[in-house]
């Protein structure tokens, strides 16, 4: 038991995997609502404790229900319905997560993950109310859970960055993760109109954010400050500005250009890969050389993210 304490924490202080971190606070919150709920409901004194809870936690398309709860707008994104929705994100984020996380960077993740489910929920609110001014019947549409809207913002902004990237199946055959992020959201459709409305907007922001970082506008950027900032508050007190990593490089113009030299032939080493991970962060993506983007596919490669 303490091993498997001592593994989450560990998972917790490393810098440098969101996906697990963001895949663990799903799990804490969906058992923590779930011994809730069934403590609350057993006596008929707190049975109205569930509902209360979910009015607060849950997101609300009617506008009247959003505006008295707007903080379920920033809750709902770690919750999950049931246990067959939480495998399913998961193993979608654990999956998508990790290319994300060699591509960009640990906290381009993050920021995906969190600003997805946000504009997803005021997509939805949006899109509902509309649909009442069009006399559209969306009844279908009840309040809502955000988990699953966020992992559609890290797929897209996955497909988006490399469409063409394929997972290998069962040791049979490869499927580009383009064709599985289209289905999956088509699918939802049919599920629940209401969750179908939800991923999408999860998936249009992460398009749109990959879009943005590739002009060199990082939407992520007020996230990456706030948590500077925290992080610098609970560090010792230091006339430096926080730095996730310190790399070698010189400055030429708006560019930063590292100082190792390519080997096309030799797997890259993590300190390449920062440097790559830096001047994208600084540039955009399409700052990089073909050369530099052959390099960052080589490196994903090496980490076995294809499913075997």
């Amino acid at each position: 038991m303490t091993s498997v304490f001592d593994d989450i924490k560990q998972a917790f202080n490393n810098q440098h995997n969101s996906s697990v971190k963001i895949i663990l606070i799903n799990l804490f919150v969906f058992l923590a609502l779930g011994i809730f709920k069934f403590f609350f409901s057993l006596s008929p004194e707190t049975s109205f404790i569930v509902p209360a809870i979910k009015d607060n936690l849950w997101l609300s398309a009617d506008l009247t229900g959003f505006l008295l709860h707007p903080w379920a707008v920033f809750t709902f994104g770690f919750i999950n319905d049931n246990l067959i929705n939480l495998i399913f994100n998961s193993l979608a984020l654990f999956y998508f997560g990790l290319l994300i996380q060699d591509f960009l960077g640990t906290r381009k993740l993050f920021n995906v993950y969190i600003l997805g489910y946000i504009f997803a929920g005021i997509f939805y609110v949006l899109t509902y109310n509309m649909a009442g001014i069009w006399k559209i019947n969306i009844s279908l549409i009840s309040p809502a859970t955000g988990s699953a809207a966020a992992v559609y913002a890290v797929m897209f902004a996955t497909v988006t960055l490399i469409p063409d990237y394929e997972f290998y199946f069962f040791r049979l055959f490869y499927i580009k993760i383009k064709y599985i992020a289209l289905a999956f959201l088509v699918l939802s459709f049919f599920m629940s109109p209401g969750y179908g409305l939800l991923n999408l907007g999860g998936a249009v922001f992460g398009y749109l954010y990959i879009k943005f970082l590739r002009t060199g506008i990082d939407l992520g950027s007020p996230i990456e400050s706030l948590a500077a900032w925290f992080s610098r508050k609970e560090s010792t007190p230091s006339p430096k500005p926080f730095q996730a990593k310190k790399y070698s490089h010189s400055t030429i113009g708006n560019t930063r250009k590292s100082t190792f030299e390519f080997v096309p032939d030799a797997q890259p080493d993590q300190e390449e890969v920062d440097a790559l991970l830096d001047k994208i962060s600084t540039s955009g993506y399409d700052s990089l050389t073909k050369e530099e983007k052959q390099r960052l596919y080589i490196a994903s490669k090496s980490n076995d993210l294809r499913t075997k």
